[in-house]
């Protein structure tokens, strides 16, 4: 797996669309000509979730982002302005997509990203890594 971008999420991000780095673009496979394409990410828990990546046309700064299907991700997951988001792609397998979410927890007096499983958005479980 390669990981294609990280990324503390904003307030727009979470509440309407996740801007993706622009050198991530070339990940996604756009066909010439087209300015959106569809593709389908597992999480940790191995759900499906159906993402578009969009691209404005217009203007030297494409502006990529995440669009359909994004917002429910965010919303079945719990994701929170602040949280990390790690996308990955198996370039073994075509088209094979991955993502995780962190969240920054202080355990102990020390900061933390702890890993959110899709069935308990809250944290009530999941992994530890030490920051």
């Amino acid at each position: 797996m390669k990981i294609l971008f990280t990324k503390v999420l904003t307030n727009t991000d979470v509440e309407k669309r996740l801007a993706v780095p622009n050198n991530s673009l070339k990940h996604f496979e756009l066909e010439n000509g087209n300015c959106s394409k569809s593709f389908e990410v597992k999480d940790e828990n191995g759900s499906t979730w159906t993402f578009r990546c969009y691209v404005r046309n217009d203007g030297a700064y494409k502006k990529p982002v995440l669009s359909s299907g994004w917002r429910q991700f965010v919303l079945n997951k719990g994701v929170h302005q602040g949280d990390l988001i790690t996308l990955y792609k198996d370039v073994e397998a075509e088209a094979s997509y991955k993502i995780e979410v962190q969240r920054k927890i202080k355990l102990f007096g020390k900061e933390c990203w702890y890993c959110l499983e899709p069935d308990q958005p809250t944290g009530a479980t999941g992994e530890v890594i030490q920051a």
